[in-house]
């Protein structure tokens, strides 16, 4: 017997057992992740059969009216009983029969967006309800599929020379260290591009309260020969994958390679604790370039969204922000590139600009 109905929370320790082997379950789905992360405010939407989860989607901010994706959280969305023993065909049938039941019971105009784990791969029923999506890249480090010796060998050039450069310039990865440090190395590296770093210490500490809690987390910083700190990485896991999720270094020692050395050491540390290392991904081309040069394979996600935010003011602050940031990052680096590159760049922004812009118009019509 199928039923779809909201999790209630004596059902919390079922539905984080069900994330532990859920191909899409990853730190972020635990319930406690999202007590602290939405300040208890969400809903799991489960479907069950013969009494068992087989399916569930995450709902944060839900009593809201708004279901979004909190603060640091990466991916959420939809996650599924793992099927082994049947044809792709009737997974696919199977998993398209859940996600209509959960959707049947999400109200689309509570909906703002939220990103599905890189294994989920089939978005076609929330396009045929009129969702829209955005296809985001991440990378990762499958230690099923590579030694460490093999991982190395995939480096760019560049990334080597800089760990290689740390090591001689005696820097070294060592672990410990607190949110306090490491939301001040995350604001010093968000001052050097001339940002703010977008969230409070007060909310990271709750968070790292929980995730420390649990034992689900591991700070590692770089450090010289007289222990001054250079850089510091704060990283969350489960049973299956690592996700690098906090990274800032001291702008002032930044030309000693500490940052790559750090990420290097961190995908070391945890080559025979999980499954998968997750860089995460980025929209800016210099973080993008970065973090490629560490060879991971390139990944698929979907951002799913509700383009009915544009017709309430929330959404088009939302959007508003959004031109402006994409306009911003294009346009910062141009004296670095050839007239060409100029043209192209323009004309993208263009296009994105009237895009969104005539969107804008017609949702308000």
């Amino acid at each position: 017997m199928t039923k779809t109905d909201f999790l209630k929370t004596t059902e919390y320790d079922a539905w984080d057992h069900f994330v532990e082997v859920s191909p899409q379950g990853d730190v972020f789905c635990y319930s406690w992740w999202l007590e602290a992360v939405t300040k208890n405010d969400f809903q799991i939407l489960v479907v069950k059969e013969n009494q068992r989860i087989v399916a569930g989607i995450i709902l944060p901010f839900y009593s809201a009216k708004r279901v979004n994706e909190p603060y640091l959280t990466r991916t959420i969305g939809v996650l599924y009983k793992k099927i082994e023993v049947e044809s792709p065909r009737k997974r696919l049938s199977k998993e398209r029969k859940w996600l209509n039941a959960l959707l049947d019971r999400v109200n689309k105009d509570r909906f703002v967006q939220m990103c599905l784990h890189h294994n989920f791969t089939d978005w076609l029923p929330f396009r045929w309800r009129g969702y829209q999506q955005t296809t985001r890249y991440t990378y990762i480090v499958d230690y099923r599929l590579a030694t460490l010796e093999e991982i190395w060998k995939n480096i760019s050039k560049k990334r080597k020379y800089s760990i290689q450069k740390a090591i001689k310039n005696n820097l070294r990865v060592a672990e410990g260290g607190d949110m306090v440090s490491v939301y001040k190395f995350s604001c010093l590296s968000f001052a050097r591009q001339g940002k703010k770093f977008p969230y409070s210490l007060k909310d990271l500490q709750a968070l790292d309260d929980a995730v420390r809690a649990r034992g689900k987390r591991m700070i590692f910083k770089v450090v010289d020969a007289s222990q001054q700190i250079h850089a510091m990485n704060y990283v969350v896991y489960q049973r299956k994958s690592a996700y690098h999720l906090l990274i800032g270094g001291d702008p002032q020692v930044r030309s000693m390679g500490g940052l790559t050395l750090l990420l290097w050491g961190t995908i070391k540390y945890f080559s025979d604790k999980v499954s998968i290392f997750n860089f995460g991904g980025s929209d800016i081309q210099p973080i993008e370039e970065h973090i490629r040069g560490f060879g991971g394979m390139q990944k698929q996600y979907f951002h799913i969204y509700n383009e009915k935010l544009f017709k309430h003011e929330q959404g088009l602050k939302f959007h508003g922000k959004k031109i402006l940031y994409h306009s911003k990052e294009i346009f910062k680096d141009l004296h670095t590139r050839s007239l060409k590159e100029y043209f192209i760049l323009a004309t993208k922004l263009l296009k994105y600009l009237l895009k969104k812009i005539s969107l804008v118009v017609h949702r308000a019509d």
